[in-house]
C-alpha cells in the first residue's frame, strides 16, 4: 500500500469535493477513500487502468441486482486523473465489524455469527457471470478464459504464480514441489460443484454493520473476487478473520467449527482451499517474501493439517 499525499489527493479530487481538504474516511490495499458528500465517495486507486475499473463497475451494477441483506458498492463514474484511476462510487453506512469487535459493542461470538451469517448469504447467491470477467492480485486479464470452471482457472492461477515466485517459495514451504503439484489435482476432487460470488478478501474490515449489529454492508470487491466454489469463500475467510492476533489459529478453527456444521463443507476440502489461497496470495505484495503475509501463508502452507489434505 502506497498512501496518496494529500495535495495529489487535493488535484485528483477538485473537480468533485469543492474543497482543498478533502476528507480521508480510509485506506485498504488497493486505494484511499474519501468524502464527497453524504451520498458519494471518490476512491483513488493506487494502481489499475480505466479498463479494470469500468469491468468492476459493470460487476457491481450485476452484484446490486442480487436480493442480499446487506448492501454492495455501486460505482457511478470512472476517470482517469494525473495518471490515477478515480472512481466515484455510492456511499454505504454503517461502521466496521472491526472496529464494533475492537469498541465491544459486538461480543466475538455475535462477530463470528454476523460472518458466517454473510457466507451463508453469498453462497445462496448463486452463479454471477460477471465475476468471470474480472482479474484477481493485480493480475491484467480476466481470472477465466472462455469455457473454463473454477478448478481448473485456480489451478493455472496457482501454476502462474508457482512459476513466477518459485525460488523465493520454494526455500520457505517444506516440499514444496510435492505439495504444488498435488494442489492441481485435489482443487479439482474438492469442488463442491456448486458456484457463486467470491469476494476473496472478507475481513470484518470489509463488513459494515449498523448500531443493532447487523450487517449492513459488504465493501472492497475486487482482490479475489470471482465466481467459484463457496467453500473456497468459506474457507479463505475463516484464515483471514484474523491473521496475525494471539489467538489467530484458535478464531480459524472455530470458525471452521461453525463453517462445517452451518453450511455442511468438508473439513479436508476447506484445508485444501486454505492451501490454495496461501499459495496464491503469498507473494501478493512483496514479490521477495519479506513481509508478514508472506509468513503467514507460508506457516500455513507448513501445517501438518494442511499437509495432510494435500498429500495423504
Amino acid at each position: 500500500m502506497s498512501r496518496i499525499p494529500d495535495d495529489q489527493a487535493t488535484r485528483a479530487l477538485g473537480r468533485w469535493i469543492g474543497t482543498t481538504t478533502p476528507t480521508l474516511l480510509g485506506e485498504g490495499m488497493e486505494g484511499s477513500v474519501y468524502e464527497i458528500d453524504e451520498s458519494r465517495v471518490a476512491k483513488l486507486w493506487f494502481s489499475g487502468s480505466v479498463d479494470l475499473s469500468r469491468r468492476m463497475a459493470t460487476f457491481y451494477d450485476v452484484l446490486n441486482a442480487k436480493s442480499f441483506a446487506f448492501s454492495v458498492p455501486r460505482i457511478v463514474q470512472v476517470a482517469a486523473v494525473e495518471g490515477r484511476v478515480v472512481t466515484i462510487e455510492r456511499r454505504l453506512t454503517g461502521s466496521t465489524l472491526s472496529a464494533a469487535l475492537a469498541a465491544g459493542t459486538i461480543r466475538p461470538d455475535d462477530g463470528y455469527a454476523v460472518f458466517v451469517d454473510i457466507l451463508v448469504e453469498l453462497a445462496a447467491g448463486g452463479e454471477l457471470a460477471a465475476a468471470r470477467e474480472l482479474s484477481v492480485l493485480g493480475e491484467e486479464s480476466p481470472l477465466f478464459v472462455p469455457g473454463e470452471d473454477f478448478p481448473l482457472a485456480l489451478a493455472r492461477l496457482a501454476g502462474r504464480r508457482v512459476e513466477r515466485f518459485r525460488p523465493v517459495l520454494s526455500r520457505a514451504v517444506e516440499g514444496f514441489e510435492a505439495k504444488a503439484a498435488a494442489l492441481v489435482g485435489r482443487l479439482r476432487e474438492v469442488d463442491s460443484g456448486r458456484r457463486a460470488v467470491v469476494h476473496g478478501d472478507l475481513i470484518p474490515g470489509n463488513i459494515l454493520v449498523d448500531v443493532a449489529g447487523r450487517p449492513s454492508a459488504v465493501l472492497d470487491w475486487g482482490f479475489l473476487t470471482t465466481e467459484g466454489d463457496p467453500a473456497f469463500e468459506a474457507a479463505v475467510a475463516a484464515a483471514i478473520f484474523d491473521m496475525y492476533g494471539p489467538e489467530a489459529r484458535q478464531v480459524e478453527q472455530d470458525l471452521l467449527d461453525r463453517i462445517t456444521e452451518r453450511m455442511g463443507y468438508d473439513r479436508v476440502a476447506l484445508l485444501v482451499y486454505r492451501a490454495a489461497y496461501s499459495l496464491i496470495s503469498a507473494n501478493a505484495f512483496d514479490p521477495l517474501g519479506r513481509d508478514g503475509h508472506f509468513a503467514w501463508c507460508v506457516a500455513a502452507l507448513n501445517r501438518a493439517d494442511v499437509t495432510r489434505a494435500l498429500l495423504d
